[in-house]
């Protein structure tokens, strides 16, 4: 009996023994399987694919987990360029914002992809020029004047189709007179397009410069979305000199006063509302609109109930930077009406805006702190108060900071 309790527990033993040793994980990845982006990270801790850099030397440094991990490939696209394969990057890139898309494929052929942007800031003694915020276009054969700083470094200047600079298309010499701020170039013959702008020392080292659209036809750029009846309208553009009529809905508009970036005259009579616009020039050929579809023949503009006191593009920087308002412009705006300012909010430390008298002594619109979480257009009311305060100071200024005002209207 001893003998066989014995036997039944040194065979229960070899079971538990044998049953510890076949216990291993089961990878439960398969090449068929859909690739997921588990997980980003960075090292500020943000867990985002938007990433400024400080300078030229600072690298793109970050990693994605992914599954199946075993089956997957990741890569990295700035601006449609395949810039590195694999999971973590660590890659230096000229001044400049750019588009990134990170691809997850896997050996079947299966993909996902996250977006997101990159961008360089120069260094402070670099030679650098920011495009604005409606982009750059220019016309081969004239002039196009780049802003920016530290110019006076600048030797050549380079349109190129890739972001490294490699593939240059032309090396332009700058146009005399260049300053540290501003300096121009002229284009030659260039097929339309997007080309990166990359400027060259007398060391040959390469800066970036943001990108140029050059147009070979007639192109508006601005001042056509909205306008007022029997007010006068200018319309800006590239290769507008010859321009002959403007079109809205069936009438027709040929007592214009126009420039190589303009066309200026009364608008015709139209109702509240959306109407469609064209524009001819003397040989028939037609104007085009950059709009999000492309370059387009015909577009939409309005006529607004709100009434424009102020358009353009101004980024605000409190005393340094700010929309001012005249006394003048102001006149028309009656007390208890809606003021309407239109913003954009580009990347800067903070957001916020205020309207105050050339005094800064009675605000119409107290400090708003946290312009990005708030209705755009911003709107407040006229009241006695501030009508005072501009009659007697002369102007009312929109200031603040970290928001590019683009347009303030009354209703």
């Amino acid at each position: 009996m001893k003998t066989k309790l014995l036997y039944i527990a040194a065979l229960a033993l070899a079971v538990v023994f044998s049953a510890c040793e076949n216990n291993t994980p089961y990878d439960t990845q398969s090449p068929d399987d859909a690739p997921l982006i588990l997980r980003p990270y960075n090292e500020s801790g943000t867990g985002s694919f938007t990433y400024n850099l400080a300078n030229p030397d600072t690298p793109l440094y970050d990693s994605v987990t992914v599954t199946p991990s075993k089956y997957t490939t990741v890569n990295w696209y700035i601006d449609g360029t395949l810039v590195f394969t694999g999971l973590k990057i660590e890659q230096t890139f000229l001044t400049g914002s750019y588009d990134l898309l990170i691809e997850a494929v896997t050996q079947a052929g299966k993909r996902t992809e996250r977006r997101g942007s990159v961008t360089v800031h120069p260094c402070d003694t670099d030679p650098y020029s920011a495009a604005p915020a409606a982009g750059r276009h220019c016309v081969p054969g004239n002039p196009a004047t780049l802003d920016g700083a530290n110019l006076t470094k600048v030797d050549k200047v380079l349109l190129t189709k890739d972001i490294y600079g490699k593939e240059i298309v032309h090396t332009i010499v700058p146009d005399a007179g260049a300053t540290d701020a501003q300096l121009t170039i002229t284009l030659p013959e260039t097929p339309d397009g997007l080309y990166y702008v990359r400027f060259m020392d007398t060391e040959g080292k390469l800066y970036g410069a943001e990108d140029i659209n050059v147009h070979n036809v007639s192109v508006v750029l601005a001042g056509y979305e909205e306008f007022s009846p029997g007010k006068e309208w200018t319309i800006t553009g590239v290769k507008l000199e010859n321009v002959a009529s403007v079109k809205v809905d069936e009438t027709v508009v040929t007592e214009l006063t126009v420039t190589a970036t303009s066309i200026t005259f009364t608008a015709p009579a139209a109702e509240v509302g959306e109407h469609t616009l064209s524009i001819q020039n003397a040989d028939g050929s037609s104007v085009y609109f950059i709009t999000a579809d492309g370059l387009m023949d015909v577009a939409k503009t309005v006529v607004s109930a709100e009434t424009t006191i102020w358009e353009g593009s101004c980024v605000i920087n409190w005393g340094d930077t700010k929309v001012e308002l005249t006394a003048d412009m102001m006149k028309d705006v009656p007390v208890g009406a809606t003021i309407y300012v239109y913003f954009t909010v580009p990347e800067a430390e903070y957001h916020a805006l205020r309207i105050t008298d050339d005094w800064w002594s009675h605000d119409l619109l107290s400090q708003v702190d946290g312009m990005e979480g708030q209705p755009n257009p911003y709107t407040f009311v006229y009241d006695e108060a501030g009508k005072a305060a501009v009659d007697q100071t002369g102007k009312a200024l929109v200031t603040g900071f970290g928001l590019e005002i683009t347009k303030v209207t009354f209703k």
